[in-house]
C-alpha cells in the first residue's frame, strides 16, 4: 500500500494486523533485478531509523519541499516486486520448516515524495512493516532485513541500494515495527512518465 510519507508514522500509532506463522513453511525468492547481485552499495540502518521511525518529515525534507523553485507534478509510484514483501529467517538447516523459523518480516506500507529541480528529480522512498518472531526466536532476537530499493526507467536501472535494516524483537510477543527512509535518490528528470520505484526483500543480499 502506497501512502504519503507522513502517513507512515501512523503505523506506529495503531495496531498492525499480525501475520499467521502457520503458513511459514514456504520460502520467498529474492528481488530479481539488474544490479541486485552486483556490487551495489550497502548501508546499515542507524538506531534512529527504528527508534524515530515516525519522524519522516525531517529538516532536509522540509527544506527541499519549501524550495520555491521546486516543480510539483509527476512522481513515480512505488511497487513491491512480486512476493518479495515477505522475508523469513530460519535456524541453520531448517529452511522451509515452520518449527525452525526465527522470524518473519512483512512490508505493509510504502511512500514516496518527489521534488524536481531543473535537470534532476530528488526522490525520498519510505518502507515500513512488521517483524514477528517464530518458534526459534528469543526475547533478545534481532532481525537483519535485506531491503532493496530500485528505481528503473524501462530496462535501465537508475538507482539501486541494499539497506540492512536491524530490528530488535521485544517481549512479550517478540514482535517489532520497522521503517526505513532512503533520502539519497537523485535521477535525471524524466521526460516521460515511465519511471518505476521497486522495493522488496532481497534474499541474495541476506547471504552476503
Amino acid at each position: 500500500m502506497s501512502v504519503s510519507l507522513p502517513s507512515i508514522r501512523d503505523l506506529f500509532a495503531v495496531a498492525v494486523v499480525g501475520i499467521s506463522l502457520s503458513g511459514c513453511a514456504n520460502g520467498v525468492g529474492g528481488l530479481n533485478l539488474p544490479g541486485s547481485n552486483s556490487n551495489a552499495p550497502t548501508v546499515q540502518s542507524s538506531a534512529s531509523d527504528v527508534a524515530n521511525a515516525g519522524t519522516i518529515m525531517d529538516d532536509t525534507t522540509r527544506l527541499v519541499l519549501s524550495n520555491p523553485k521546486k516543480i510539483t507534478g509527476y512522481c513515480p509510484s512505488v511497487s513491491i516486486l512480486g512476493d518479495t514483501n515477505i522475508f523469513q529467517s530460519y535456524a541453520k538447516g531448517g529452511d522451509g520448516n515452520a518449527q525452525m523459523l526465527i522470524h518473519q518480516a512483512s512490508i505493509t506500507q510504502t511512500a514516496r515524495e518527489c521534488t524536481t529541480l531543473g535537470a534532476e528529480m530528488f526522490i525520498k522512498v519510505g518502507v515500513a512493516g512488521r517483524v514477528l518472531g517464530g518458534p526459534k526466536s528469543s526475547d533478545s532476537s534481532k532481525a537483519v532485513l535485506p531491503l532493496r530499493i530500485v528505481v528503473k526507467q524501462q530496462d535501465d536501472v537508475l538507482y539501486t541500494k541494499l539497506h540492512k535494516v536491524t530490528v530488535t524483537l521485544t517481549p512479550p510477543d517478540r514482535s517489532a515495527l520497522f521503517a526505513k527512509v532512503d533520502e539519497g535518490i537523485a535521477i535525471p528528470t524524466p521526460s516521460q512518465k515511465n519511471v518505476q520505484i521497486l522495493v522488496g526483500f532481497d534474499t541474495s543480499g541476506a547471504k552476503r
